[in-house]
């Protein structure tokens, strides 16, 4: 007799409980009656927390997935009373989530749309005699539900229908009386059907006031059950192409959301890897072997009162990004798994009131904007080993700040970094040939710059004490250990926002450009640009090359200009802060000379099979300005280069680049 097929890890898994990562936002797998029983017992047995219940497709994703403005903003939005903040079950409404599902656990998991819940959980409200109301819609969809319940749904018990607008919303005072009214009605189970994402940030504000205990974000089901709207054929569902059929239906409303903000979030979830999907409050460390099953919560728990270390973020107005920054730590934090210490140093903004916002973040405040010195602060206030030093504009996972936490616990292992990504969304041709160009140069894969942060343990941070006054405190850092002291993870990769246009770029360059003088490493840039010319393989590497050291050049000139004035910037990008990344905004003239741009050198390169001959550079676009090229030969190519730390004689000076308009010398 055959011995039976053994079944997958995946599917020994109790189902109840079970939660993946997609796209950046969390979902929980279930079948439907798992869904229905665990929305019932909520209902029968009242919990101390309310459960919201949120359809996850990829409009959701859109909102509250990586790298988006709301992202991990439902974890921590506090109830506006002392009420238990209510507790999320999000389930599968989208067949590209579904089917990424499947792929990633080797388990069919079902679509779950709201749509498909709603009449059985209004006939077992029918059943149990749970008082029911309607949040959202207008009073027109209301009356036509009042009908369509005494005809089909005698049973239910309707308390009441809201059609609040979107003023009353948007304002919490009266959405705080709004919330109070509907306790006062007795409401048990509340469908809430503002739209996304107003109805999953109403509800996780505001849902506690409400006294109910199951708060459904459905969305237009309020419409379907009304009969406004008809739903897709099931033919059509099952094809996944209900989006097809309702754009056909309110084309309008809803092209926006399928045909532009659809397709990137699409993306984001196909490129869930099963390292981002393991999902855990606190994740398991990197080890070698296969990635725990996708489909447990890990069972690596701190003892009361202990950390896994200490993140310490220097921010310098940083209000435009710290909200995004802190939303992924603010599970870790909020829970004490970590120590989360703001310095804001210098602020002139709201950067300190948005980051004490967030449970458990401790915020300093310095009047001297140093960076360096805001770390030394964050040292001094810290307790606990190892640290993980990050720029306030930075995202990362809560997996990833854990990985080279446990990286850096090893005694022979005194610094580590995460990986990192570039996100050049909406960033103009040079500035995306420039990122392209430089993640091909072969040696910055082991150095600990570039991530946007670096962990240190104890042991490796007393090698220096305390940070110096320096720019670059990362290449610093890096130049302290050996290459057996220090390690590049390959975690979850932070998120390194680029900026969006050339003049943006060229403040970040300068700005690295002094930290390199300042610690006399210049033969480095010569090296990585000579790497950039020996990667070209073809045109469009040779045209990447070209503006990386177009770029690099213009920035060693300007800092050599701003050196010699002796003027105290701190050049930065403002560009890559904004909360909307769709279209380049228009950057601030820069005047730079022709004469000093003078050429980007592409060498004869030979390589396997391919030579490379010398390139005419296209015109070097700086907004407002454009560039004349000029052809280098290849025997002048470290000649070039080398000369460029000085202004050709006559030369008009470079006016200090910067994305700041009071940073522009006039």
């Amino acid at each position: 007799m055959r011995p039976a097929r053994q079944t997958p890890m995946e599917l020994q898994m109790t189902v109840n409980g079970s939660r993946i990562v997609l796209g950046g936002s969390v979902v929980d797998l279930m079948e439907m009656q798992d869904a229905l029983e665990r929305i019932s017992n909520h209902l029968t047995n009242r919990a101390e927390a309310p459960l919201a219940v949120a359809s996850i497709n990829l409009d959701h994703v859109h909102h509250f997935g990586t790298g988006a403005h709301l992202a991990g903003i439902l974890d921590r939005v506090p109830p506006k009373s002392c009420s238990a903040p209510v507790e999320w079950l999000k389930l599968i409404d989208g067949a590209p989530l579904a089917a990424h599902a499947r792929r990633l656990t080797g388990h069919p998991w079902p679509r779950i749309a709201g749509s498909d819940l709603i009449g059985p959980i209004l006939e077992r409200a029918g059943h149990l005699g749970v008082r029911v109301g309607f949040l959202g819609g207008m009073e027109e969809t209301h009356q036509r539900l009042r009908s369509e319940f005494a005809r089909s749904q005698p049973t239910l018990r309707v308390a009441g229908y809201w059609a609040p607008s979107r003023e009353v919303i948007s304002d919490p005072v009266r959405s705080a009386a709004l919330a109070a009214e509907i306790k006062s009605a007795d409401v048990d189970l509340l469908v809430v059907g503002l739209g996304k994402p107003r109805q999953e940030l109403w509800i996780a504000e505001h849902g506690p006031q409400t006294g109910a205990t199951v708060l459904l974000a459905f969305g237009a089901v309020v419409d379907f059950l009304a009969g406004r709207v008809r739903r897709a054929p099931r033919w059509v569902v099952n094809r996944g192409l209900e989006w097809a059929w309702r754009l056909a239906i309110e084309p309008t409303r809803l092209a926006s959301r399928y045909l532009v903000d659809g397709p990137a979030a699409y993306l984001l979830v196909r490129r869930t890897s099963k390292s981002d999907a393991v999902y855990s409050r606190v994740k398991l460390p990197s080890r070698i072997g296969p990635h725990p099953s996708l489909v447990t919560t890990p069972p690596w728990n701190l003892e009361p009162g202990s950390r896994h270390g200490a993140i310490i973020i220097p921010a310098h107005n940083e209000a435009g990004v710290i909200e995004r920054t802190l939303g992924s730590l603010a599970g870790l934090a909020a829970e004490g798994q970590v120590e989360v210490i703001v310095v804001c140093n210098g602020c002139t903004d709201s950067t300190a009131a948005l980051s004490r916002r967030f449970a458990g973040v401790v915020v300093l405040e310095i009047d001297d904007a140093s960076k360096p010195g805001a770390m030394n602060v964050g040292d001094d206030a810290a307790h606990s080993w190892p640290r993980l030093y990050l720029d306030a504009d930075i995202e990362i996972t809560p997996g990833a700040v854990l990985d080279v936490f446990e990286a850096v616990r090893s005694p022979s292992i005194l610094a580590a970094r995460p990986a990192f990504s570039y996100d050049t969304t909406g960033a103009s041709l040079p500035v995306r040939c420039y990122y392209r160009a430089r993640v091909r140069i072969p040696d910055t894969s082991a150095v600990l710059w570039g991530a946007g942060g670096y962990a240190l343990s104890a042991a490796g941070h007393d090698r220096f004490g305390r940070f110096p006054e320096l720019t670059a405190d990362d290449a610093f850092v890096d130049s302290v250990f050996t290459e057996s002291e220090k390690r590049t993870l390959s975690s979850v990769p932070t998120v390194v926002r680029t900026p969006r246009h050339a003049a943006g770029l060229l403040a970040v360059l300068t700005r690295q450009r002094r930290g390199v003088v300042e610690l006399d490493t210049a033969g480095s840039t010569q090296e990585r640009v000579l790497a950039i010319l020996a990667s070209v393989r073809g045109p469009a590497e040779a045209v990447d090359a070209c503006w990386y050291g177009a770029l690099t050049l213009a920035a060693r000139l300007n800092h050599t200009w701003t050196a010699r004035t002796s003027l105290p910037l701190w050049e930065r990008d403002d560009s890559s802060r904004s909360k909307q990344r769709g279209t380049i905004p228009s950057a601030p003239a820069v005047v730079v000379p022709a004469v000093v741009v003078a050429a980007v050198v592409v060498p004869a390169v030979v390589v396997p099979a391919v030579v490379v001959p010398a390139v005419v550079v296209p015109a070097v676009v700086v907004p407002a300005v454009v560039v004349p090229a000029v052809v280098v030969p290849a025997a002048a190519a470290k000649a070039v280069i080398a000369a460029a730390t000085t202004p050709p004689s006559g030369a008009s000076p470079i006016p200090p680049v910067s994305a700041n308009l009071e940073h522009q010398i006039k």
